[in-house]
């Protein structure tokens, strides 16, 4: 009975198919380049690289050694951090308000789509696509996403709550960024943004930083490499959608599509850099594809849940026994739960203060170069090819353990 309607279904598939290409071309063909290409300018960089290649040795003074006016900062700058470090919902929608209160600095937007990624990915660990996967697997999986969430969160948002403190002071508070264990590489770079409001090259500074500072603390840790990276599942991982970050953007006043991209192979610095680096010149280099992704972050809520962006073809409900044709063509929606009745909060300690830059590291200044807006962002079939894949063999895995 499960393949004859799987056999049903293939002419909704092939209708969708047509729809989402006829679709993707409309509205590409409309998209246009911001008038100021996403640039690095040479002179700039020249300059920050000397500053920061050059800059001498400074040791943390003691805390103590700071007026009390600073000390207090510090403190509650340092709660308000570990209070809105609770959770993947906490942090993502954290990144959202900064940016609608500071819109120049274009990374906390970057950050908000991306770490909503984060919680599908997530929730999808204990949503209807999944069961192939043990309990201790998606326990494993859901560690090694929640650490690199919590930890990037860690480390950039005691630098926008400093920079937001410096605009309200009208003065540079980034002598402060030591004593949030931010490396040595931020500072000539917000030195420079303070006066320049030149977003892009933070940017992408932020991106390199970022990418770094997770490297030797999640990717490269044994305990993430044995569990998760080395496994088979993950190598497989775009059975699990992992691979796709998706910017979900409005298209019309019923329909959400999907821009963004594939990342080939996540244990790679390099390439994760200039992955980051693609969805944001994605982002801000093309018009009016940037309204139509921020008018969706803005419009709809972070649950975690994947029906955030297509209701129709993903449920929070359990057994919900709703028929109706979803956005791939599929009969049946998909479980996606909310992230709060998914996975319980998890307290973290970092302990881990080493700087990842190296004075003489000259290999991190070559990823700042140019970055072109894509011709081709709209991943919407390319989605639901994988979802369809992963439907069909979801069905196939609970028939075969009924045989079992």
């Amino acid at each position: 009975m499960d393949m004859i309607k799987k056999i049903f279904q293939i002419p909704n598939m092939i209708q969708q198919t047509i729809i989402h290409t006829f679709e993707k071309k409309h509205y590409q063909a409309k998209c246009r380049l911001v008038d100021s290409p996403l640039a690095i300018h040479s002179t700039v960089f020249k300059k920050l690289k000397q500053t920061i290649t050059q800059q001498p040795f400074q040791k943390k003074e003691p805390l103590s050694s700071l007026s009390d006016v600073e000390q207090n900062l510090i403190r509650h700058l340092k709660h308000k951090v570990k209070k809105t470090n609770q959770n993947n919902a906490t942090r993502t929608n954290a990144y959202l308000h900064f940016y609608k209160k500071h819109p120049e600095l274009h990374w906390a937007l970057l950050a908000h789509l991306v770490s909503r990624n984060g919680g599908w990915n997530m929730t999808d660990l204990q949503g209807g696509l999944t069961d192939i996967l043990t309990q201790g697997r998606k326990k494993d999986f859901f560690m090694f996403l929640e650490f690199s969430n919590a930890l990037i969160f860690y480390d950039a948002y005691p630098q926008l709550l400093l920079y937001e403190e410096s605009k309200k002071q009208n003065k540079s508070l980034f002598h402060l960024l030591p004593y949030f264990q931010v490396s040595r590489f931020m500072k000539p770079i917000w030195d420079y943004f303070f006066t320049s409001k030149d977003s892009n090259f933070l940017t992408v500074a932020l991106i390199i930083n970022e990418q770094h500072y997770i490297e030797k603390r999640v990717i490269q840790d044994s305990f993430y490499q044995e569990r998760v990276l080395d496994t088979l599942l993950f190598q497989a991982q775009e059975l699990f959608q992992m691979t796709h970050v998706l910017f979900p953007f409005h298209y019309n006043e019923t329909k959400k599509r999907l821009a963004g991209f594939s990342l080939a192979d996540f244990a790679c610095l390099s390439e994760r850099i200039d992955f980051g680096k693609q969805l944001y010149a994605m982002l801000f280099g093309l018009t009016p594809l940037y309204d139509d992704i921020y008018f969706f972050a803005t419009e709809i809520p972070h649950t975690g849940s994947r029906s955030d962006y297509w209701p129709t073809t993903f449920t929070t409900k359990k057994n919900d026994s709703l028929k109706g044709e979803t956005s791939c063509g599929l009969r049946n929606r998909i479980y996606s739960p909310f992230l709060q009745d998914s996975w319980a909060d998890v307290t973290h300690t970092f302990t881990d203060h080493h700087d990842w830059y190296c004075p003489g590291n000259s290999d991190v200044f070559s990823f700042f170069k140019k970055i072109e807006a894509p011709s081709s962002f709209d991943i919407t079939s390319d989605y639901c090819r994988n979802l369809q894949k992963m439907y069909v063999a979801s069905l196939a895995y609970k028939k075969a353990k009924k045989w079992l």
